[in-house]
């Protein structure tokens, strides 16, 4: 065996069931693969695991690489999103395949880098981009039919293509960076409608739904925890996902999670099944000694549950994240100062100031988290 796998097998060894560790190993690609790299027939690298067809499978092989030492740390969704951006823009014709290749190395992934610093790339903001090539190839193809190229580019041209398409800011993004580089000239292209609507949701809507996400036991825990993380404390699931058990304290009777800078005491049913949740999951992280982790794993190796799954479960009871998180500040900031919801809920002060703002709050003296009527609070 080759000496660069040695942390992956002590990693493997360290499974409560090692046979359930191994067991994916023997599937292809990942048998053929791992068989060569041990003979020193293939390197040990992400740029090897590149070359395989990519899938969950080999996603999950990597992941498990990264978490056993045996590859360095990568943003593993940037990198995935590389390899199909390369493979699409492989199948477009030359002239085009260059002007995409620019944009998307040097507006795109450069800033996605950066941002992959502090932060890996969700899956949705992957989704955005790989989806945003699509409809630049499409926009070059559309000149093509037409005769027409960038550099001699006129406004009625763009108008003409934007009224027989769905207006978006991908193009007009890519024509502004097209402006910047020379590749054609300053076109204007009218920003679509803004879709956000205002909060519908009243107080007691939210209770309501509070009371469903309590007692609906169909619905994973995990993400009942996270929907009353947003309904109750308007947390957005991209950051209750990324919560760590360490994030969790449990003082003087009282269970407290830290979302902003004060960790916030959870009202009785919630911190029961937070608990719960806690005691059911200690004893079932896969390898022994491994640290505690995130507060709710996901299924690749040392990695969060995945917000897509989350948002899909609470999609089913009617859950919308971005409504609801804007209607439960909306009734924040109007029992509690816009400095204390800032350092409560995580928001900037300046988004708690908007949203006191936009509602006219006028609070009073600081009073508690609304009291929940049906049972939400102690039964005293």
């Amino acid at each position: 065996m080759h000496p660069a796998l040695a942390p992956l097998r002590d990693h493997l060894l360290s499974a409560r069931d090692p046979r359930s560790a191994v067991r994916w190993l023997r599937r292809e690609p990942i048998d053929r693969t791992l068989r060569a790299m041990a003979h020193g027939e293939k390197p040990i690298s992400h740029e090897a695991i590149n070359e395989l067809p990519q899938s969950t499978r080999v996603r999950y092989f990597r992941r498990m690489l990264i978490a056993a030492g045996t590859l360095p740390t990568i943003d593993v969704r940037l990198n995935d999103l590389e390899i199909r951006s390369r493979a699409f823009i492989d199948t477009l014709p030359a002239e085009q395949a260059i002007i995409v290749t620019r944009f998307f190395k040097w507006e795109t992934l450069r800033k996605l880098r950066r941002r992959s610093l502090d932060r890996p790339i969700s899956v949705g903001m992957a989704n955005v981009h790989s989806s945003e090539l699509h409809k630049i190839a499409a926009f070059l193809a559309w000149l093509d039919e037409h005769d027409l190229d960038l550099p001699t580019l006129e406004q009625v041209t763009v108008d003409r293509y934007l009224a027989h398409h769905d207006p978006n800011v991908t193009i007009g993004r890519f024509l502004n960076w097209a402006a910047r580089h020379r590749i054609t000239t300053r076109i204007d292209v009218p920003r679509s409608p803004s879709t956000v609507s205002p909060a519908t949701l009243d107080e007691e809507a939210i209770w309501e739904k509070v009371d469903i996400l309590l007692q609906d036991k169909s619905t994973p825990m995990s993400s009942r925890i996270i929907g009353l993380f947003l309904l109750v404390f308007a947390q957005p699931i991209r950051d209750s996902v990324r919560l760590r058990r360490e994030d969790v304290q449990f003082t003087e009777g009282h269970v407290k999670v830290q979302f902003g800078t004060t960790p916030v005491i959870l009202p009785p049913p919630i911190a029961d099944l937070l608990t719960e949740h806690l005691d059911m999951t200690r004893d079932q992280r896969p390898y022994v000694g491994a640290s505690p982790g995130w507060l709710f794993e996901g299924v690749m190796p040392e990695q969060h549950l995945s917000e897509a799954s989350v948002r899909f479960n609470l999609n089913k009871h009617g859950l919308h994240a971005r409504i609801i998180k804007r209607a439960r500040l909306d009734h924040l900031v109007q029992v509690l100062p816009a400095s204390i919801v800032a350092d409560i809920t995580g928001v900037t002060v300046n988004t708690a100031i908007r949203h006191s703002a936009n509602t006219g709050a006028g609070w009073g003296a600081y009073p508690e988290l609304r009291r929940h009527e049906r049972d939400l609070d102690t039964n005293e």
